[in-house]
């Protein structure tokens, strides 16, 4: 993504934002990786290059020294990765309903005090 958008807007290869494009996917997907379907991991790694590269360019923007943009690769992905989990953590699992949440418990739904799934629990996570 972010070397399809500095191609785009500079007309020269961009290998330092390639790599760290590759980071900000990483980065943007690692809070929800035991958690997260593989399209929803997709997604995840995508919308972080492109916040990676509109942080960039605020950083830039506002004149903060950050030659390797460190702070937008592992801060701003960190946070939207943190927010992503819990967004992208449908619990569709091998048809599971849509409305089991996953949780710390990886692949399995989260279970209540009578060992049942517990349901209806995703709005909460967000909020949280």
């Amino acid at each position: 993504v972010v070397f399809t958008l500095q191609y785009a807007k500079l007309r020269k290869y961009d290998v330092v934002g390639m790599c760290n494009g590759i980071l900000a996917g990483l980065v943007s997907i690692t809070a929800g990786c035991g958690n997260v379907e593989t399209g929803s991991a997709l997604m995840m790694g995508v919308v972080g290059g492109f916040i990676y590269k509109g942080s960039a360019m605020l950083v830039e923007y506002l004149g903060i020294d950050d030659p390797v943009d460190a702070s937008s690769v592992h801060g701003a992905c960190g946070i939207w990765g943190l927010i992503a989990a819990a967004l992208f953590d449908w619990g569709h699992h091998w048809g599971a309903p849509l409305d089991h949440f996953h949780g710390w418990d990886g692949f399995t739904c989260m279970k209540d005090a009578n060992n049942a799934c517990r349901t209806g629990i995703g709005g909460k996570v967000v909020g949280a």
